[in-house]
């Protein structure tokens, strides 16, 4: 149970953060998402779950007034990616640690 409110808690902070224009890390980031199998872009077919994760992330768009050009998720952890990319938190770092060596 603790583990889903640190994700919640998690998903707030990284919205209240949130700033509509991108640093050149969350840039690289993305890149790197952009081409990663766990990417809701990239399933061919999405899970319930999957579903689930992306409708809530847009539900808690809307709670907090924020706009975002791309719904896509991690489907490993049900973050979008435009707000885990910004982020420091251990937890939203990519759980395939393909971000551990950029700086």
């Amino acid at each position: 149970m603790s583990t889903i409110f640190k994700k919640l808690q998690l998903a707030i902070k990284s919205r209240k953060e949130y700033q509509k224009k991108l640093t050149p890390l969350q840039k690289r980031r993305l890149n790197i998402c952009r081409e990663c199998p766990l990417n809701s872009d990239n399933k061919e077919q999405l899970t319930l779950l999957d579903t689930f994760k992306i409708r809530l992330n847009k539900i808690l768009n809307f709670i907090m007034n924020v706009s975002v050009d791309d719904d896509s998720i991690c489907t490993s952890c049900g973050c979008n990616l435009i707000f885990k990319s910004s982020q420091e938190d251990p937890e939203n770092m990519c759980p395939l640690k393909k971000w551990d060596n950029l700086k």
